[in-house]
C-alpha cells in the first residue's frame, strides 16, 4: 500500500510490459513517466604499490584471485581500484 502522493518504481524488461503497467496504472495515478536505462561497460583495473613505493598497474581480471593470492589486512601491498568507462561502443 502507498502513502497518498506516493512515488512508484517499477522495472520492465520490454516495451510491451512498460505499456500493460502504464495502461493499468492510469487508472489510479497521475504522472507517469518511462525512462529506458541504457547498459554501460566500464574498465577496472587495479593498482599496487610496491615495497619502494612505485605504483603498478596490474592486468583487468575478470575473478577475484585465490584467496592465497590476496592478503587481506595488509596494506601496503593491497591494491587500490579504479574504473572508468570503457572506449568500446
Amino acid at each position: 500500500m502507498l502513502k497518498q502522493d506516493g512515488t512508484l518504481c517499477c522495472f520492465s524488461l520490454c516495451m510491451e510490459q512498460v505499456q500493460r503497467s502504464c495502461e493499468t496504472l492510469r487508472s489510479d495515478f497521475i504522472d507517469i513517466w518511462t525512462f529506458e536505462i541504457l547498459l554501460r561497460m566500464y574498465e577496472i583495473c587495479e593498482w599496487k604499490m610496491d615495497n619502494d613505493g612505485n605504483s603498478i598497474a596490474c592486468s583487468p581480471r575478470k575473478r577475484r584471485p585465490p584467496s592465497s593470492e590476496a592478503s587481506v589486512g595488509d596494506n601496503a601491498s593491497s591494491p587500490t581500484i579504479m574504473a572508468w568507462p570503457s572506449a568500446e561502443t
